[in-house]
């Protein structure tokens, strides 16, 4: 049978080891979420084969900075058409 002073050292040592354990996965937690977030972090999209086909003027089977900066610039020319178009609808 346990005496009442080694029942509370029981305990305490049950405690101390409960929040060593809680500390660590906390601290494992705490640097384990930026590298998940870097690994769901989007990729650098490769143009589609439709886009290729339509941007890559000299069809050498890949969009050099003159190509890439035209497409750029028809998106965000789509893109402005289509934010004007959304402020010329009627609010409902």
């Amino acid at each position: 049978m346990k005496t009442a002073r080694q029942h509370a050292f029981a305990m305490k040592n049950i405690t101390s080891k409960f929040i060593t354990l809680a500390s660590a996965l906390a601290l494992f937690a705490s640097f384990s979420a930026p590298v998940l977030r870097a690994e769901d972090a989007p990729k650098k999209k490769e143009p589609s084969k439709k886009q290729m086909e339509m941007w890559d003027k000299n069809k050498d089977g890949k969009l050099d900075d003159e190509e890439k900066a035209a497409m750029q610039a028809a998106a965000a020319a789509k893109k402005k058409e289509k934010e004007g178009m959304k402020k010329d609808e009627p609010k409902k």
